[in-house]
């Protein structure tokens, strides 16, 4: 196993991404099942690789400029605002793990056409999951993969000015002011107005559950909406709680 590729093949990328994607992948020159069960050979090639493809280095370091050459021009493709260098390496990487059409339907590219890098390296982050024996599952490697993605798409350029990094930090964002809780106030209470416009047309479902809630449970078929809110409220709160546990803003 080589732990780069031939620095002297025509990449289409600065060095730096295409170390980052090669030592994301890893290189095997004998094809082997990935954990999504996809047959690969190679720096993580696909394309052609059945359960007997055997490669030497010099190929797979071949196949691999070629690919990342065709992806690069994908990219781009896509990109209504032209990426810097390092950004295009960061979609790049992105788009030969998860392929192009998938990245070109993705927050990531949409926040990087309109001029939003936060947002696009935050967005990378959501690309974490994979089918492990049929279940979706959140994958060490991919958290790590696309944590190095956005630190790579916000790395500034060479020549590009530095901004002084501060030294006194303001402490993390109260869960009660995080934009993920103002907007899930705002859904919560958008979804009680609706149910309070809605009361007429929902008296079927009232009637329907008039049984179970007065004569089992003895509560007021004109409570059923209220109650339909607040669990729907705790049950958000609930989540949000679980999103700050794991770190969301």
């Amino acid at each position: 196993m080589s732990t780069l590729p031939d620095p002297a093949l025509p990449w289409p990328l600065p060095l730096p991404a295409v170390a980052l994607i090669a030592e994301r992948e890893g290189c095997r020159l004998r094809a082997y099942r990935c954990p999504a069960g996809v047959w690969t050979c190679g720096w993580g090639e696909t394309s052609g690789v059945t359960p007997e493809t055997v490669w030497d280095q010099a190929e797979a370091d071949r196949r691999f400029c070629a690919s990342l050459t065709r992806y690069t021009a994908q990219v781009l493709a896509m990109c209504t605002e032209h990426p810097a260098p390092n950004q295009l390496g960061a979609l790049v990487s992105l788009a030969y793990n998860v392929g192009p059409a998938a990245l070109q339907r993705s927050t990531v590219l949409a926040a990087h056409n309109r001029g939003d890098w936060q947002s696009a390296a935050r967005a990378f982050s959501l690309w974490d999951k994979a089918r492990v024996a049929g279940v979706l599952t959140v994958l060490p490697g991919l958290t790590a993969r696309r944590a190095a993605e956005a630190a790579l798409y916000l790395t500034p350029e060479p020549d590009a000015p530095r901004e002084p990094m501060p030294q006194a930090v303001e402490p993390e964002t109260k869960i009660a002011t995080s934009p993920i809780a103002q907007g899930g106030t705002v859904t919560a209470g958008t979804a009680a107005a609706w149910i309070a416009a809605q009361l007429e047309s929902l008296q079927p479902l009232v009637d329907k559950g008039k049984h179970l809630l007065v004569e089992t449970l003895g509560i007021p078929p004109q409570w059923l909406p209220w109650i339909v809110v607040g669990v729907a409220g705790a049950m958000i709160v609930r989540h949000r709680l679980r999103q700050r546990a794991q770190g969301w803003a």
